[in-house]
């Protein structure tokens, strides 16, 4: 989750009138919440047409983190490195030109586990196996978001309920509102294919979010465990003439083993001995036959 703390101290200016923006410096009364240790981008919008071409400076704790300049339509993009927990100092300039018309600062606090995804691991994976899983992702932060959409990608095919499939490897989907301390499951297909490396590999999960005007992203992941255990591939080494019953692939067994295991000869040498005895058979019998 990602509240774009300069988004919202920037969206402070919607309330201004222009011609307060050479006032003093202006101080945010409510807090920032934003996750620690994630980056925090957004998007604020300046519901006026003076907004269009202003640029913002962002400060954090007195070092500089980025800067943006509204559209057309007074709209900014900021993204913020991620801050460690606790309570940081977030500082913004907007600027017309050359010239500083406005001053904005606020609290920002970061919250670790702010949104939560689980379990992880998702899930272990045999090779060759498609499963079927569930992910959870709870709302731990003070504020409610709504328009709240997914986009999930994974190393091997996913597939996901009431969700579409961008790509073979990534699907899409909306949650709508989740609420604070709500938990909302998403259910997913993950199909390994049967010759995948083993190994533990992460599942990309991008969230996006609106809280109040502003729209936020939030980049995530779990692991999955990939096995080495490989199902049919291993298990029924001749696919094109598979065995109907046990008692079939017993009388198979036997067939090839008899000659070779019972009697201690190769069936080679089997075959060799049989050809040599047949035509020394026929030679006595046709010397016979000249002596008759």
């Amino acid at each position: 989750m990602r509240a774009e703390a300069a988004m919202a101290l920037l969206m402070l200016v919607m309330v201004l009138p222009t011609s307060a923006l050479l006032a003093a410096p202006i101080r945010a009364a409510v807090p920032i919440y934003v996750p620690a240790n994630l980056p925090v981008t957004g998007t604020v919008c300046l519901p006026s047409a003076l907004a269009a071409g202003l640029r913002a400076k962002l400060y954090v704790d007195n070092a500089f983190m980025d800067e943006g300049s509204a559209n057309e339509t007074g709209c900014y993009k900021v993204t913020i490195k991620p801050l460690t927990p606790g309570k940081h100092d977030l500082y913004a300039e907007i600027y017309k030109g050359s010239i500083k018309v406005a001053e904005i600062s606020a609290e920002v606090i970061a919250i670790e586990g702010m949104i939560v995804l689980r379990p992880d691991p998702l899930a272990t994976v045999e090779r060759g196996e498609t499963k079927g899983v569930s992910l959870f992702i709870e709302n731990r932060s003070p504020v409610n978001m709504s328009n709240v959409r997914l986009e999930i990608e994974a190393p091997f095919p996913i597939y996901g309920e009431r969700m579409t499939r961008v790509r073979n490897f990534v699907i899409r989907g909306s949650l709508g509102d989740l609420r604070v301390n709500e938990t909302r499951e998403i259910r997913l297909e993950l199909a390994v294919p049967s010759g995948f490396r083993p190994g533990t590999y992460p599942i990309r999960v991008n969230m996006t979010y609106v809280v109040g005007e502003s729209a936020y992203s939030a980049p995530m992941r779990v692991s999955v465990v990939v096995t080495g255990s490989t199902g049919s591939s291993i298990q029924n080494p001749h696919p094109t003439t598979p065995a109907t019953s046990t008692g079939e692939v017993r009388r198979e067994v036997r067939t090839k083993a008899v000659i070779g295991e019972e009697t201690g000869v190769p069936v080679w040498a089997f075959l060799a001995m049989l050809i040599v005895g047949l035509v020394a058979v026929a030679y006595v019998l046709w010397m016979v036959s000249r002596r008759q």
